[in-house]
């Protein structure tokens, strides 16, 4: 059997291991210089920038167990200390068990209509992402910071998205815990993050590298045409190699634009899916900035939608005396963004909000555009996913990942979404076998 992995990333490598326990040779083609997709790590004067925040939770025991077997450095465990920045003042995350600080009206505004729909007898049904935050935390933080915070981030009100937007990333909250955060500050610690790991040394490609080690992937190769009616590959060093099956993690419509002989009906349809693309801006700065890891801002007087701070995940990502921050701006990537224009916002910002004390402290910029950053999830996503998804497997390509998967999705999301999909595979490979 000959099996093609498209991507290295933590989805490819999903499907490597996977395929590795079977001992089934697999081919993996990187069109990076490296492994990692979107879990990589950039050197700038020795301040270490992930793209974005990349933490680990460890949901799965399954991806624990290999991490823990393969990594060889030291991976700290933190508390997660996440804020969020509204009305000028910082608030424990998450927003809807944390009112404690905010200006006395929208703190009862948000209790009051928190109330209503609490105790409501008639419960509306769930026909949007709006309805759906409305029913489960009331019109006070949906106004204050549910729905700004989502426009910000999908650049669409959240009426236009499914209500499973979000899922089990939305920590829950009730009375209780909204009043108690109103009265006093509580740990924050709602929520599948509450805790996280991360490497002591290197950033977040210290991980892929040690799940990496074990598999051969040529890098600077790419998948340009998939002819599904021979089942060859051709890749932009101009060799075919002919497959069984692939494994790809590309985004749908990178994925799609590539297959020739057949699916035009779906290449069509893949042209409906929604995402967002991250400008993500990351700052080195002399001296302390905070103590935090990291914060949330809902109000569009700022251009970012989330700061990081990596120094605090780890002291080695940033040289002594010195700390590091993340911007993540979400833009529209069929409209684009004007660089120049936001990383000077920006740095404005930073000042603006206390996070650089004096512009002469900035000592490094470094920019990382993101093109596919986040999946929207609007009424047409599901089932166009589905049909493309059914499609490729009958002509033996099962999709994989973040973007392959079209989802929202943590890093272990996407290792176990491909090892997973692998072994859906193999599945199939042996139920044919039987026939």
């Amino acid at each position: 059997m000959e099996v093609v992995i498209i991507g290295s990333g933590m989805a490819g490598l999903g499907a490597a291991w996977k395929l590795k326990e079977k001992n089934v040779k697999v081919t993996i083609f990187e069109k990076e210089s490296r492994s990692g997709g979107l879990c990589r790590t950039e050197n700038d004067n020795n301040f270490l920038f992930d793209y974005t925040g990349h933490l680990l939770h460890f949901k799965d025991p399954y991806f624990r167990e290999l991490v823990f077997s393969q990594y060889k450095g030291a991976l700290l465990q933190k508390m997660r200390d996440a804020w969020v920045w509204s009305k000028n003042v910082y608030t424990k995350y998450p927003f809807q068990a944390n009112l404690y600080g905010l200006p006395i009206d929208v703190v009862i505004d948000c209790i009051y209509e928190y109330s209503k729909a609490h105790f409501s007898e008639k419960k509306s049904v769930n026909i949007n992402y709006e309805e759906w935050i409305v029913n489960n935390f009331g019109e006070g933080i949906a106004r204050h910071f549910m729905i700004p915070y989502n426009q910000k981030i999908y650049r669409r009100h959240p009426r236009e998205l499914h209500p499973d937007c979000n899922g089990r990333f939305v920590p829950q909250s009730d009375l209780k815990l909204l009043l108690r955060g109103a009265l006093s500050q509580s740990t924050g610690d709602l929520g599948y993050n509450s805790t996280f790991f991360y490497p002591e040394y290197d950033g977040i490609e210290s991980l892929v590298k040690s799940l990496v080690k074990d598999f051969e992937v040529r890098v600077n190769e790419s998948a340009e045409i998939i002819d599904i009616s021979d089942s060859v590959l051709y890749t932009n060093q101009g060799e075919a190699v002919h497959y069984d099956y692939i494994v790809s993690t590309e985004p749908l419509p990178e994925l799609m634009r590539s297959i020739r002989g057949g699916l035009a009906s779906c290449i069509d349809k893949v042209k409906r899916l929604k995402y967002v693309s991250i400008l993500n801006i990351n700052i080195g700065i002399r001296g302390d900035t905070s103590e935090k890891h990291w914060v949330y801002i809902p109000e569009e007087q700022y251009k970012f939608h989330r700061i990081g701070f990596p120094h605090n995940f780890s002291i080695n990502n940033a040289p002594g005396g010195c700390s590091s921050v993340y911007l993540e701006i979400s833009y529209d990537p069929e409209t684009g963004i004007n660089k120049n224009e936001v990383i000077e916002q920006c740095v404005n910002d930073c000042l603006k909000m206390g996070i650089l004390k004096r512009h002469e402290d900035l000592l490094v910029v470094n920019v990382i555009d993101i093109p596919y950053g986040y999946v929207v999830f609007d009424h047409n996503r599901q089932s166009i996913v589905d049909e493309l998804q059914d499609a490729l497997k009958t002509v033996g390509i099962y999709s994989a990942g973040r973007f392959g998967s079209w989802v929202y999705s943590s890093m272990e999301d996407a290792f176990m979404d491909g090892y997973n999909k692998a072994e859906s595979m193999l599945q199939v490979c042996l139920d044919e076998q039987r026939m």
